[in-house]
């Protein structure tokens, strides 16, 4: 029934109204205080404060971690909606509709209507990429302009189209402003590789693809900022950015985020659940497609990208998410074309539903082990929609009715993701230190010790002092209402003067540092 509604020329609009009102849903309703949303959040705020729409800060000083597109439409979410948290992630949730939008509308172009049906239930049933989605980070930008990126590519291939040989380059100009030369790197060995197995690499193909006009286009978009930015920093920026966030990344592990190729294969297992228990059967199938170049362009589209990040020294889970359309793409053509009547499905089901009931169960007991979240963990029974839906839809297959059960499968973890946004998550963030400090802090001279919680200088917008040890007792001198932030691990390293108390304490959610604040004694 649902795939049929899929032929409508309204349904895009559709998906793309259910996709932007899923990834801004209560957008203001957390804070800005996971550590990446924070620091890319207050640069933009800094530079839209000082009007400077080249040099990127953090707490004012160089921040050479990324290119400047984020930071740009934050900034303009700053001039629409004011500096809040809803303005710094808008633009992120409506990079992720498009990035729904286009998936849909190219695969019916090039397969039909209910695989593209499939395919965008897929990806929109994916709780990790509405996570990510959320979040005010480059990730949003860089997604889109991959994905628009690779699927222009296989349409001027396939339709030798000027204007898509021209969005192509337009995408990849962008994506390099996003996140640099990976947005060039990796849909470039994607070309590269499907040319190669599609047999399509040949002289006629690269002149209609029309490559020295791209590279022209291309720089033209984002090589003038990285002039001014490498004029304007002495070369500091572009020395960070390139040799420590870009090589160092990928030859090094940083921040600790390393491991073995596993783990990135683990990420995406988790990313495209509740699904992903038929990502397996949907490469195998991929790989028998023979002729089916779309199908054969998201095979190495999603693998590719996978690859590139296993290997790579440096592991999160935001890195492999550009493959999720083009797995939500060979996921859509099993779910089309499998013929379920002769398969035994009752394992997914009965897995799915038991991972609900663990989850909940594991998540209850596990917060009350932590000390900041043990309170809130009677939320987490709202998790218990995911069993519940799993459920149902094992209940449906066992009634003989399949596609009912796979709605219901991504009807549950789009509903899970509405809980999880309006209920479990702001309570969560409710336990943060900053939120929680903020009236101790705000009006006061702040400086810090060794360390401090990047959000405050989002809250408090202005800059946060670092200070030495010996300096202590001369800025509670200048500023006897003064407050210095620090954690609980640096100050084993000194000690305070008698006149000095700690007023607050509080570990920060899901992180190692203990927030401290320090001021002086009243009495």
């Amino acid at each position: 029934m649902f795939s049929q509604l899929a032929k409508s020329r309204f349904i895009p609009l559709v998906f793309f109204a259910i996709a932007f009102s899923l990834y801004t849903l209560n957008n203001q309703g957390t804070s800005i205080n996971i550590l990446d949303e924070v620091k890319n959040s207050e640069c933009a705020r800094e530079m839209f404060e000082k009007g400077d729409w080249v040099v990127p800060t953090f707490n004012y000083e160089l921040r050479t971690d990324k290119p400047p597109l984020h930071y740009f439409f934050m900034i303009a979410g700053y001039h629409l909606f004011g500096v809040n948290e809803y303005a710094a992630r808008f633009f992120s949730g409506l990079f992720g509709a498009l990035t729904i939008l286009i998936t849909f509308l190219y695969t019916r172009k090039f397969t039909s209507a209910r695989q593209a049906f499939w395919t965008t239930f897929v990806l929109l049933s994916s709780m990790h990429l509405a996570f990510q989605f959320h979040l005010a980070v480059p990730d949003p930008y860089l997604i889109f302009f991959i994905t628009w990126s690779l699927f222009l590519f296989f349409d001027a291939v396939k339709s030798g189209s000027l204007q898509a040989v021209f969005l192509l380059y337009l995408a990849i100009g962008f994506g390099s402003l996003s996140k640099g030369p990976v947005a060039i790197a990796l849909p470039g060995l994607i070309f590269l590789l499907f040319l190669i197995f599609s047999r399509n690499l040949k002289w006629t193909t690269i002149r209609t693809l029309k490559p020295w006009s791209g590279v022209l286009i291309v720089l033209t978009i984002a090589l003038p900022w990285y002039i001014l930015v490498h004029q304007q920093t002495n070369g500091a920026w572009t020395e960070g950015f390139f040799l420590k966030h870009n090589l160092g990344r990928f030859t090094d592990k940083m921040e600790g985020h390393g491991g073995i190729f596993l783990i990135t294969i683990a990420y995406v297992l988790v990313g495209m659940f509740p699904f992903t228990g038929f990502l397996v059967q949907s490469f195998r199938r991929a790989i028998k497609d023979k002729g089916n170049d779309w199908i054969l362009f998201s095979l190495i589209a999603s693998s590719v990208i996978i690859g590139f990040f296993a290997i790579s020294s440096t592991k999160l889970p935001n890195y492999t998410v550009p493959s999720y359309p083009f797995l939500a793409i060979l996921l859509g053509n099993y779910l089309t074309n499998t013929d379920f009547s002769q398969k035994n499905l009752k394992p997914f089901f009965a897995i799915m539903t038991g991972f609900g009931i663990l989850l909940v169960a594991g998540l209850y007991v596990g917060l009350n082990f932590d000390p900041i979240l043990k309170n809130i963990r009677t939320q987490t029974l709202l998790f218990l929609t995911l069993p519940i839906g799993f459920g149902l839809a094992w209940y449906f297959y066992k009634k003989h009715e399949l596609a009912k059960a796979f709605y219901t499968t991504g009807a549950t973890a789009i509903v899970t993701m509405l809980v999880f946004f309006t209920s479990i998550f702001p309570a969560m963030d409710r336990q943060n230190p900053v939120s929680k400090s903020l009236t101790i802090i705000q009006n006061k001279p702040v400086a810090y010790w060794g360390q401090f919680s990047p959000a405050y200088s989002f809250y408090l917008r202005k800059p946060i002092p670092e200070i030495m040890a010996d300096q202590i007792g001369n800025f509670f001198d200048e500023n006897p209402n003064g407050i210095l932030i620090s954690t609980t691990k640096k100050l084993k390293d000194i000690i305070l003067p008698d006149n000095l108390e700690i007023v607050f304490m509080a570990k920060e959610i899901f992180e190692a540092p203990t927030v401290v604040l320090i001021q002086k004694k009243t009495n």
